[in-house]
């Protein structure tokens, strides 16, 4: 009896494609949380902010939440690959702002705040791009192993970077430490960069016709 190829693949693990989704998930999410982190410890320690600056840091970070509808219908529309790597790359360059600006002397509260606008904002983007690339990287009947390992990995990513996030504010200072970070997207890019598989596209809605929009029938051609 012949055994075709694709048989053999019976976990998603066994999909190229989504092993550098998976990676891709689980480095953005252990570098986020080494910024959740170093983000209140430089407000605090660093600008000496208030207690409603710190309050207002932490709003702004959950702000764009409220934009995951958008996200979604967003990732429906265009393509995933592509939202991912533009996402990854402006966390990237937005948290690299932050180290910059504190070497120069010229960091504010206000930069961390547009800062953690646009990092929440490209993490709502890359999160709903990412759910909806994993329906194209494997097969339905595995979409559940899938969704397993990676709420795992992002458990135990959430949870590393945390604890790396403390320790590189008390090594190297929270200001450096968001270089963790944005190193961080940069490999998830590197290895969004890497996934190969086909994407379905939105179907584009079909322009109405002339004759259809005003109601008539189209004539017959002569014999």
């Amino acid at each position: 009896m012949t055994v075709t190829a694709g048989t053999r693949k019976t976990t998603a693990w066994a999909i190229p494609a989504y092993r550098y989704l998976l990676g891709s998930e689980a480095v953005a999410l252990a570098g986020s949380g080494v910024s959740a982190v170093a983000l209140p410890a430089l407000a605090v320690l660093e600008l000496r902010a208030t207690v409603g600056q710190v309050a207002t840091l932490a709003f702004l970070g959950q702000l764009p939440s409220t934009l995951a509808l958008w996200a979604g219908a967003l990732s429906d529309r265009h393509a995933k690959r592509f939202q991912l790597l533009v996402s990854d790359l402006v966390a990237a360059a937005a948290l690299t702002t932050i180290p910059a600006a504190a070497l120069a002397g010229v960091l504010t509260i206000g930069q961390l705040y547009g800062v953690t606008l646009a990092v929440g904002t490209a993490k709502v983007v890359r999160d709903a791009a990412a759910i909806s690339l994993l329906s194209a990287v494997v097969a339905p009947q595995l979409l559940h192993d899938a969704n397993s390992r990676l709420g795992a990995a992002s458990s135990v990513a959430d949870s590393a970077g945390s604890n790396v996030g403390a320790a590189f504010v008390g090594a190297v200072g929270a200001a450096r430490s968001l270089l963790v970070d944005a190193a961080s997207f940069l490999a998830s890019a590197c290895l969004v960069w890497r996934i190969r598989a086909p994407e379905p596209h939105a179907p584009a809605s079909e322009p109405r016709s002339s004759a259809a929009s005003s109601g008539t029938s189209p004539p017959a051609c002569a014999t």
